[in-house]
């Protein structure tokens, strides 16, 4: 979020909905001498590539609004910009700002509040919104098989158990001695492996991958 650091002591707040379609993105400020005239709050609306969006609904809403009374709305241009001109007074005093702004609904979007006149001053409120990314977080990077094998090789008690089996075989072969757990399993970077603990090393394998078993020394 982009914001105008002059909006805060007016009031000026932001009350973001993670879970909602639009975010918003910016806020600034423009004061009497910027706006030149101007009182409004301004939209700026763009797609998924950050380019202007025609034809979407925003809306300028108040504190206070009778129910019979509907919320200011307006559809952006090819341009993505849309405004709503403003009168209600703002007393930076009280931080009473009535007016709050949204896109489609105010369910569906991030909520710019406590906007107005201050001091009856005319002054702009240029709001920019964006589809909420829904990039998913990259995947974790891949995990040691050596140290996530030891890992789980060390959160069981070592202790003698029934023998046969190939790593049991293979162990024996390499004289690791008596083994010290029964078979283990383990799922690694999303491939099953079976490990055995023996008085002097692991032995491991992928599930099935029985001719490429590999030791741990202790």
């Amino acid at each position: 979020m982009q914001w105008d650091d002059r909006l805060t002591p007016l009031g000026v707040n932001f009350q973001s909905k993670p879970n909602t379609k639009w975010e918003a993105t910016g806020a600034r400020y423009q004061n009497e001498d910027e706006a030149q005239g101007q009182h409004h709050i301004w939209f700026t609306v763009l797609d998924e590539a950050s380019n202007p969006k025609a034809n979407v609904k925003v809306f300028v809403d108040w504190v206070g609004r009778d129910v019979d009374d509907p919320a200011t709305s307006r559809l952006t241009g090819d341009d993505g910009r849309a405004n709503v001109d403003i009168y209600a007074n703002l007393d930076p005093a009280k931080k009473n700002g009535p007016y709050f702004a949204y896109v489609e609904g105010a369910d569906k979007s991030d909520i710019i509040a406590g906007m107005g006149l201050p001091l009856k001053h005319h002054v702009n409120f240029l709001l920019t919104y964006a589809p909420r990314s829904t990039t998913p977080p990259p995947p974790p990077p891949p995990q040691d098989v050596p140290a996530a094998i030891l890992e789980k090789a060390k959160s069981v008690t070592w202790m003698p158990v029934n023998n046969g089996a190939a790593l049991w075989n293979f162990a024996k072969a390499n004289g690791l001695q008596d083994q010290q757990t029964d078979e283990l399993s383990v799922k690694i970077n999303g491939e099953e492996y079976v490990l055995q603990v023996f008085n002097l090393g692991i032995v491991y394998a992928k599930v099935g991958d029985w001719g490429n078993i590999k030791i741990i020394r202790k």
